[in-house]
């Protein structure tokens, strides 16, 4: 009896060693074909339709999620008692019920990739699915704003650079849109939009867009050598050439430029860092960044490539945030180069518009603002203010004391006329000791008032010039202008003959 009731213990305890065991073994989901493992590992999967049979225990329902950047049209099959649901993600996602089965699930796949299987709780998942969206939408969201906003102001610049930015900006983003199937979420049964092809061509988009816009922004045409700037942007156009190739259904092409589009890329990359490097070290304004935001680029990139299983999250998300921090820098090189092409051009402008002698404008420089005023005040209304002034005695200066000196004598008469005009106001010299002002007023008493303060400044100047003090005056023809006008010349002649007038009345006294 005592002999029977051992027995009876070990066979309970063997029984009960059993079933923990088994337990243990199948208290997950195991992939089982077509090779047998965890799903801790990513599972290899070849290119076609392939059939991946799991088996699984679960104590209680969880979520099985696979991205959906390497496979399309998956299909899941159980026996009818096994209620497996769909879920809406931007993920392949099933919520698996608890117990003990066994299920199919049946990809398609382009190309040789490992595929990261996830098996997590369904409060989990959701949490990853929610912040998964929100960041993908304010990715999208950031292109797009961020193409509008430099496709106007390439528009207004007239800059073929800022739209090689837009075109980059809007390919990336519609190419991690596509990548992370955030429309699937809206339109889960047209496959076509989260096709591998549709994807290809997008990225080939994004190279493309993002070497022409470097080279643009950097003028590396003038800074490298033909051969040089020829193979970057040959590369940029060769992904993009196998971008639409890969989307074409002819076998084995499409599947020959899968494989050549990330090499490729990378040694475009590559190149065009190089150059960028180059350029920097040539001090071209704008270099520094771009080196900057290249460098963030290729360092994803590679991660991605060639450490795919480190980081889930970095994997996943790494090449997004360099692009993100890409496009800053980019934008802050473009809004730098634009601050000094306008700063070279207000240089330029400043060049070809100021007098040689005085600080105040040319003729050229003064008719062209005048133009401008007079256009302004035919919108905006008010009265013009023209006063045409003229040194007297300015020969004598020349003829008595040098030409030395009659140069200073109309740079201290310039300054004058600056010290009692408004910011507003324009100052030109038309030649010889010629000067004109014209002020843009709100009535004809403001412009009446200028008149006065200006004339009277210029009434018995005393001016010390090497330690001579010179006696000189100026006559002032002041006319004041109600009505719209329009032609300039006719303005300069009748304020010119009333400060003859003015002079002559001086003289006769």
């Amino acid at each position: 009896m005592e002999m029977d009731i051992l027995r009876n213990k070990y066979a309970y305890l063997v029984a009960l060693l059993m079933m923990l065991f088994s337990s243990l073994s199948y208290a997950d989901c195991q992939l089982i074909a077509p090779q047998h493992q965890t799903l801790e590992q990513p599972v290899e999967v070849a290119p076609g339709i392939i059939d991946l049979q799991f088996r699984c225990q679960l104590p209680h329902a969880k979520v099985l999620s696979f991205p959906l950047d390497a496979l399309s049209r998956p299909e899941i099959y159980a026996d009818d008692s096994v209620d497996i649901t769909v879920l809406s993600s931007a993920r392949a996602a099933y919520l698996l019920p608890e117990g003990l089965y066994q299920f199919t699930l049946t990809v398609e796949s382009d190309h040789d990739s490992a595929v990261s299987m996830a098996l997590r709780d369904l409060h989990v998942f959701q949490q990853e699915n929610n912040l998964h969206i929100l960041t993908i939408s304010a990715f999208g969201g950031f292109c797009i704003a961020l193409c509008i906003y430099v496709g106007v102001l390439g528009r207004s610049l007239h800059n073929a650079g800022f739209y090689a930015y837009s075109g980059y900006i809007l390919s990336a983003g519609f190419f991690f849109i596509l990548q992370e199937s955030l429309l699937r979420l809206l339109m889960p049964d047209v496959h076509w939009l989260h096709s591998h092809e549709l994807k290809s061509i997008f990225a080939g988009a994004t190279v493309f867009t993002a070497v022409r816009f470097i080279c643009l922004l950097l003028d590396l045409r003038l800074i490298l050598k033909q051969w040089e700037y020829q193979t970057i942007i040959n590369c940029g156009l060769l992904v993009l050439v196998l971008g639409f190739i890969s989307a074409l259904p002819v076998e084995p092409l499409h599947l020959l430029a899968s494989q050549l589009m990330g090499p490729i890329t990378l040694i475009g990359m590559v190149a065009i860092t190089v150059a960028t490097a180059y350029a920097a070290l040539r001090k071209i304004h704008g270099a520094g960044w771009v080196l900057i935001a290249l460098i963030v680029l290729l360092a994803a990139m590679l991660f991605r490539v060639y450490l795919p299983h480190v980081s889930e999250f970095l994997t996943r998300y790494a090449l997004i945030i360099a692009v993100t921090a890409e496009a800053l820098l980019l934008a802050i090189a473009a809004s730098e180069r634009v601050k000094r092409l306008q700063a070279d051009k207000m240089q330029a402008y400043l060049a070809a518009s100021s007098d040689p002698l005085c600080p105040v404008l040319n003729r050229r420089g003064w008719e062209a603002s005048a133009n401008e005023m007079l256009s302004a005040h035919k919108k905006r209304g008010g009265v013009i203010l023209l006063l045409f002034i003229d040194l007297d005695g300015f020969k004598h200066i020349n003829d008595t004391y040098g030409h030395r000196v009659g140069d200073e004598a109309l740079i201290i008469l310039a300054k004058i006329l600056n010290s009692q005009s408004r910011a507003q106001d324009i100052v030109g010299r038309l030649g010889g000791d010629e000067f004109v002002v014209m002020s843009h007023c709100h009535n004809r008493s403001i412009a009446e008032r200028v008149t006065k303060r200006i004339s009277e400044r210029l009434t018995d100047l005393s001016l010390k010039i090497d330690e001579k003090i010179i006696e000189v005056s100026a006559s002032v023809g002041a006319q004041i202008i109600d009505a719209p006008h329009s032609d300039l010349s006719l303005l300069l002649h009748e304020a010119d003959m009333l400060m003859y007038e003015k002079k002559h009345a001086t003289a006769s006294l």
